[in-house]
């Protein structure tokens, strides 16, 4: 089990940090990843994978005026 956003999550554990995204979010594009407590470059989201107890935050960018 992971920890995302803050709620207690299954089935994630061994996906990649795209694989949560493409479950977990609409679009990738406007959307940072926060792996216990470090930033993660959108490079890297394709090879790291999650871990047991891991901490994720996903933070989106809305625009608006």
């Amino acid at each position: 089990m992971i920890n995302l956003n803050g709620e207690p999550t299954a089935n994630f554990v061994g996906k990649t940090l795209t694989e949560l995204l493409q479950q977990k979010t609409d679009t990738t594009q406007n959307v940072v990843v926060e792996l216990n407590g470090a930033i993660i470059h959108r490079d890297e989201l394709d090879t790291m994978t999650l871990s047991e107890n891991d901490h994720v935050e996903l933070i989106s960018f809305v625009g608006g005026g």
